[in-house]
């Protein structure tokens, strides 16, 4: 067999180099890049260019169109989000029994709440919807892990005290990425009485996996501190990943609603664990109205102890 040239060899090193070089830089930079601008961005992402002294039109459309009074509001958060809400005052009693906040999962806006809305109403709480970051009518182009949206959250209960229009007893209700937001703003904000957590990711680990599950990301090494790197690059966000020791005890009475494969999940049963008695654990209802029954007899129950 022939022997390689001195001349082809250093060919061959320069090719294998390059390769590598090419391979680390693809999935390293360039491919984390466009996974988490999928992951997190908003869905117009591209067409985006809305800032606060240009913000779209608050149209209670929606809601309207499915016989519903809708007050418009708009909370500056953070100094660079304006989150685009509605409150909406419930015709059935002469006082209404609290209000409930409805808080959407990301990839979704506030008209995903229209009919869970227009139930909840008719029982004679009050409701309140908005679109988080970077969803619906409101600005900012990434969404977060949960953290700058218990803000947000904040941000919505300090304007609806301030307009006297939070009745107590005040229940959040969140789902996926807005339970995360409903579980850590109720750490600070003690006019939430209750949380109803549905699917919530409860950590960053497993919020990563499952957004690989979902957008069905290539696996390779370091992936999950790749891709979190890469996500506080493109949103500015700076969020500290949180893992499993991080999770929090629930600051007040609190519902996680969960499907049955994540019953038994490290996350819920280290947040129960913690928690003990202020925490319950319960199966998601597939259907939507019984999903409303559950949150008006719930929201009942719970803020019953907290009154």
């Amino acid at each position: 067999m022939a022997r390689l040239s001195r001349q082809t060899r250093e060919i061959i090193k320069t090719v294998v180099v390059v390769v590598i070089l090419a391979l680390l830089l693809f999935f390293y930079t360039i491919y984390p890049l466009n996974r988490v601008k999928a992951m997190w961005g908003r869905s117009d992402i591209d067409t985006f260019k809305v800032d606060l002294k240009h913000l779209p039109a608050n149209d209670p459309g929606v809601f309207v169109a499915a016989g519903l009074a809708a007050d418009s509001f708009r909370v500056e958060s953070d100094g660079a989000t304006s989150l685009a809400g509605l409150f909406l005052r419930t015709g059935k009693a002469s006082t209404p029994r609290g209000t409930i906040v409805l808080i959407h999962a990301e990839r979704s806006d506030r008209t995903a709440m229209v009919g869970l809305a227009s139930q909840i109403l008719d029982s004679g709480f009050n409701v309140v919807v908005y679109d988080q970051r970077a969803s619906g009518f409101s600005t900012a182009k990434y969404h977060g892990d949960g953290q700058v949206e218990a803000g947000d959250l904040e941000a919505v209960i300090g304007h609806l005290g301030v307009h006297q229009q939070l009745v107590p007893p005040v229940v959040a209700v969140g789902w996926k990425l807005g339970a995360d937001a409903a579980l850590a703003a109720a750490q600070d904000e003690k006019r939430i009485n209750a949380v109803m957590a549905i699917e919530p990711y409860l950590t960053d680990h497993r919020m990563v996996d499952a957004l690989k599950e979902q957008y069905r990301s290539y696996w390779f090494p370091l992936y999950r501190s790749t891709i979190w790197f890469w996500f506080n690059i493109r949103s500015g966000y700076g969020a500290p990943y949180r893992d499993l020791k991080d999770i929090q005890p629930a600051a007040c009475r609190t519902l996680l609603m969960v499907g049955e494969a994540d019953r038994a999940s490290s996350e819920v049963q280290r947040i129960q664990e913690l928690s003990g008695e202020a925490v319950t654990i319960a199966l998601l209802p597939s259907a939507e109205n019984k999903l409303a029954a559950d949150i008006v007899t719930l929201a009942m129950q719970l803020s019953t102890v907290n009154k």
